[in-house]
């Protein structure tokens, strides 16, 4: 009897015992639960605020025939290739670039596309448009121009005269009409003042300044503040001077935009924008471009 109770009373203990360690397990458990729902929590909320910004993708267009003079300068007129010179037709190279732009880009993905109203722009994007069925939409302020070495300029004369959709007549050819769309209020070029001695192009800079202003102005009104990725697609002289605009930064130590190069930044929690890629390579702390990618 008395064997039996102590049996008793010991298989008791170890019962307490077990339900004793399976509480301090589960309570162990739920610990840990709940520090990984912690964890995850913090990560997330990190992801989120790091990742939510605007992303600009802006994508120079293929080597045109106009990017080749100077390389034949010395050969004879009557040897030429018949694209030297030609901005409305692609280099052999500039043909190649187009190809491998169209793999490249559809490794990302985009919520809008906006393409300078020019043939090198239109048909450097137009084979990832039909590959990925998706529609261009014209911004004429992507157009090309010359000068722009004082977009950051805070001096400059207000722009005289028309100049926002009073250029040429922006026509898309039937072939092409089905990937790209004109916006109402822009359905012509902008026009651009010519650059005069003894003023030192003042007047030029101020409408250029006028058209790029207006490009950020629609990029803040339609897209600032969303986790959205735009690509605009442009030239190597306007897309700098967009980039100088948007983030603010001369950023004069950076090299010369790369046909099919991409320069990529992102909007930050002021509404400015932080440049993160340079011609397909992390733009670095102090400025420079990865030299391998340049």
């Amino acid at each position: 009897m008395r064997r039996d109770f102590y049996s008793m009373i010991s298989a008791n203990k170890h019962f307490h015992s077990r339900r004793a360690s399976a509480g301090i397990a589960g309570s162990l458990g739920i610990c840990r639960g709940v520090r990984v729902l912690f964890a995850v929590a913090c990560l997330l909320s990190y992801v989120s605020t790091s990742e939510a910004g605007l992303k600009i993708y802006y994508i120079r267009h293929a080597e045109g025939g106009h990017n080749v003079v100077k390389e034949w300068a010395k050969v004879p007129k009557a040897e030429l290739p018949a694209y030297v010179g030609n901005a409305n037709v692609f280099t052999p190279k500039g043909e190649t670039q187009v190809v491998a732009a169209t793999e490249k880009l559809q490794k990302y993905r985009f919520d809008f596309i906006g393409v300078s109203s020019m043939w090198r722009t239109r048909h450097t994007i137009l084979p990832y448009l039909k590959a990925a069925g998706a529609k261009g939409e014209i911004w004429p302020e992507l157009h090309e121009f010359g000068g722009g070495s004082r977009i950051l300029s805070t001096n400059l004369p207000p722009p005289a005269g028309e100049i926002l959709n009073a250029g040429t007549r922006v026509e898309l050819p039937p072939d092409e009409a089905p990937y790209f769309s004109l916006r109402e209020d822009a359905k012509n070029d902008f026009k651009l003042p010519p650059a005069k001695e003894g003023v030192k192009g003042e007047e030029q800079e101020s409408a250029i300044q006028l058209v790029v202003r207006r490009a950020v102005d629609m990029i803040h009104k339609r897209f600032g503040g969303t986790d959205e990725a735009i690509l605009l697609v442009g030239h190597g002289n306007s897309g700098k001077a967009l980039l100088r605009m948007l983030t603010g930064n001369k950023l004069a130590d950076i090299p010369s935009m790369a046909n099919t190069g991409i320069w990529m930044v992102e909007e930050q929690p002021g509404g400015q924008f932080k440049l993160e890629m340079y011609n397909d390579a992390p733009y670095e702390k102090d400025g420079a471009v990865s030299a391998q990618r340049r």
